[in-house]
C-alpha cells in the first residue's frame, strides 16, 4: 500500500509541472502567429493573420469594407489571397498575388482591390507585403 500512496503524493507536483509546460507551449504557439500587412496607394492597407493550419483561411481581414477570404495560400515563397465582400459574396474585394523577395524578405507582386461602396472603385497596382509578429 505504501507504493500506491507514494505515487499519489507525486501527483500534485506532476500536475503543476504539466500545467507549467502547457502554458509555455501555448505561449510559444502564440508567439509564432504572423500578421501580413500589404499597404497600397498612399493610405490603403490590407492586414490579416496567417492561419495556424495549412488549408485554413484568415479569420479576419482588416480592410475598408468587410471581406471574407475564399482562397488563401502562403507557402513556397508565394502569397495568394482572394477575398469577397461579406454582404455580397459575388463581389470581389481583394486579390493579392506576390512572391518572396529573398533579399528584402518582403512579398512583392500585384494587388487588386475594390474600395467602392455602392459603386465600383477599383485599384490595380504593385504591392509589397511584409510579414511580422501578430
Amino acid at each position: 500500500m505504501k507504493r500506491i500512496f507514494s505515487c499519489i503524493d507525486g501527483g500534485p507536483i506532476a500536475l503543476t509541472t504539466a500545467l507549467a509546460l502547457a502554458t509555455v507551449v501555448s505561449t510559444a504557439a502564440l508567439s509564432k502567429q504572423k500578421t501580413i500587412t500589404c499597404p497600397f496607394l498612399k493610405e490603403g492597407r490590407v492586414t490579416f493573420d496567417v492561419p495556424a493550419r495549412l488549408g485554413e483561411m484568415p479569420a479576419e481581414i482588416d480592410f475598408d469594407y468587410p471581406a471574407k477570404a475564399t482562397r488563401f495560400s502562403f507557402r513556397d515563397g508565394n502569397l495568394s489571397l482572394v477575398a469577397m465582400d461579406e454582404g455580397d459574396p459575388s463581389r470581389v474585394r481583394i486579390v493579392i498575388s506576390a512572391q518572396l523577395n529573398r533579399k528584402s524578405g518582403a512579398y512583392e507582386g500585384q494587388i487588386f482591390v475594390d474600395m467602392g461602396g455602392n459603386q465600383l472603385m477599383l485599384h490595380n497596382g504593385p504591392v509589397r507585403c511584409t510579414v511580422g509578429p501578430a
